[in-house]
């Protein structure tokens, strides 16, 4: 991946509003997709569907808070960016590392649940590491070839994806002869529902890298807004769909509920292959979460060593496409990295994940915190609370895994004393509205 770079250290603007959505989309929906669906099911039985649509509900304050701050404060570095102008360079040096050490969990953990699925297709259960590896070397190149190729690459890949999908979530109800085996149910007692709301919140996760893009837009005010709302539309359908899906095919009681519950929708109507759609379906989504993760995880390094709390290096941009190619290199070696812990046995994937989340879930809660700084009066400061609230919930059940974003806030913090010239003066709020 050679590259012709000048010393520029700004990104090219190639986003437009569809494949801004196209990347957004890609980089909310995961392979939880394949699963979360079936343990929520098996945990509340026929009301989990609606589990599905208060999580999304409690996500909306948090949304209208990216959409506002992004589009106002657009930036590489996005979370990183809003604390910047909230607070200045000494509180988001330390909230840069949490976002770093998130995106390393996060992409190692999409990267080896790609190899496993690429593992099955291919019928070698042994090639998991191989497979891993492979997954990140075609990400690395194609985000390494520019913005405008990785963001139409994206599109159509998450094209591909929300079709497959909105296929699956189709097939109980085109199939001839189909005979339901569960149902869809009101609750008896709505907070009943909330295991399985803070169980499916995590699929919702993912909108601090959207805003991370932000600088990528020709009018920032005027897209993100649209980007958010249009992809949160489509995120939103699809997983309604797959719920109500597997809802209505499956009994609560079947093995597959917990342990495949999109495998065992899909068995109805292929039989012996269903295996094999199933395995299509999570290499797609793993891919393009993975494209999508790698994207924005490289911008928040270029962000970072913007900030001269990593290598200047790693502010260079190709002259040609724009691409931080370094930022890109980097970001698929922290990835790599956290894949070579989980393979020597350090980790399980179960922690990989939940490592990358409690990070994020931090991230949500300072960027509410930004927000509230930034703008001001009852309104906005109400926004904040009801972001704030599904976010501290969620905290707590973390436990000694909190450590791992204390310790990296005091890296950050110490990074920031060492690398200090004169603490930049916030961006002035705007008047309160």
């Amino acid at each position: 991946m050679s590259t012709t770079a000048d010393s520029s250290k700004e990104l090219h603007k190639t986003l437009t509003i569809s494949r801004g959505v196209g990347l957004a989309v890609s980089m909310i929906v995961g392979s939880g997709l394949l699963v979360l669906p079936g343990l929520a099911y098996a945990s509340v039985g026929s009301a989990a569907v609606f589990a599905w649509v208060a999580a999304a509900i409690m996500v909306i304050p948090l949304l209208l808070v990216f959409s506002k701050l992004g589009s106002r404060y657009p930036s590489a570095g996005g979370v990183i960016g809003f604390m910047q102008a909230a607070f200045g360079r000494r509180v988001a040096s330390p909230v840069a590392y949490v976002l770093l050490g998130a995106t390393a969990c996060g992409g190692a953990a999409m990267a080896i649940t790609g190899g496993n699925y690429t593992a099955v297709l291919l019928g070698m259960p042994d090639a998991v590491f191989p497979a891993t590896l492979a997954y990140l070397a075609v990400v690395a190149v194609l985000n390494a070839l520019g913005s405008r190729l990785a963001g139409g690459v994206q599109t159509v890949v998450t094209a591909l994806l929300v079709l497959l999908i909105a296929v699956v979530a189709a097939v109980p109800f085109v199939t001839p002869g189909f005979e339901m085996q569960g149902s869809v149910s009101l609750p008896m007692n709505w907070l009943d529902l909330l295991p399985a709301v803070g169980l499916v919140f995590f699929a919702f996760t993912g909108w601090e890298l959207v805003a991370s893009t932000t600088e990528e837009y020709h009018n920032p005010r005027r897209d993100l807004p649209l980007v958010l709302a249009a992809s949160f539309v489509v995120i939103v359908v699809l997983y309604v769909g797959i719920a109500t899906a597997v809802q209505v095919s499956l009994d609560p009681n079947d093995p597959m509920v917990r342990q495949a519950p999109v495998a065992a929708v899909l068995r109805q109507v292929f039989g012996a292959a269903a295996g094999i759609a199933a395995a299509v379906l999570g290499a797609l989504i793993v891919f393009a979460t993975l494209m999508g993760g790698t994207w924005a995880t490289s911008r928040i390094i270029f962000a970072t060593a913007r900030e001269r709390l990593l290598p200047a290096r790693l502010t260079v941009c190709n002259r040609v496409n724009g691409a931080p190619v370094a930022a890109i290199v980097v970001a698929v070696l922290m990835f790599g990295t956290v894949v070579v812990l989980y393979g020597a046995g350090v980790l399980t994937l179960d922690q990989v994940f939940r490592l990358s989340a409690v990070n994020f879930i931090i991230g949500y809660a300072m960027s509410a915190l930004a927000y509230g700084t930034l703008f001001r009066g009852p309104r906005n400061w109400l926004l904040v609370v009801l972001a704030c609230a599904p976010v501290v919930v969620l905290l707590i059940g973390f436990g000694w895994m909190l450590l791992y974003p204390l310790g990296l806030l005091i890296a950050g913090s110490v990074v920031h004393v060492l690398t200090a010239e004169k603490d930049p003066v916030p961006v002035a709020a705007p008047p309160a509205d």
